[in-house]
This record gives C-alpha cells, structure tokens and sequence, in this order.
C-alpha cells in the first residue's frame, strides 16, 4: 500500500487527494526508517497531490526530513 502511494506521488498521470492519502498513510504499520516516508507525509501534510505539479516540494521535503 506504501509503495501504491508513493509510486502514485511520483507517477506523471498520479493524482493523490492529499487528506485522504496522508489518512491512509497514517493508518499503516510502517517501520520509522521505512525509506521516502516522512518525505511522503510531508508533502502530503502541506497539500501536494503529485511531483508534477509541484516538482519543487519533494525536494524541500529532502532537506527537511533528512
């Protein structure tokens, strides 16, 4: 499911609804460490439905999570 939503962040025809997604993201049993998480969660939190849109922001949400 992880990778699911990931891949639909990155994806060029992905199109994430942010509330939702971040909803379901929080609902998984997801190790800290599990890779591009808290990434994922960070756009997601700030209303990013996917990396086209926004191509800036995963890069903010590297800086800041790393």
């Amino acid at each position: 499911m992880f990778r699911g939503l990931l891949t639909s962040y990155h994806d060029i025809y992905g199109d994430l609804e942010p509330a939702a997604a971040l909803a379901l993201l929080d609902r998984l049993d997801l190790p800290t460490d599990t890779p591009h998480l808290a990434e994922l969660r960070h756009v997601l939190a700030a209303g990013h439905t996917n990396h086209y849109r926004s191509p800036g922001a995963w890069d903010d949400a590297v800086r800041l999570c790393s």
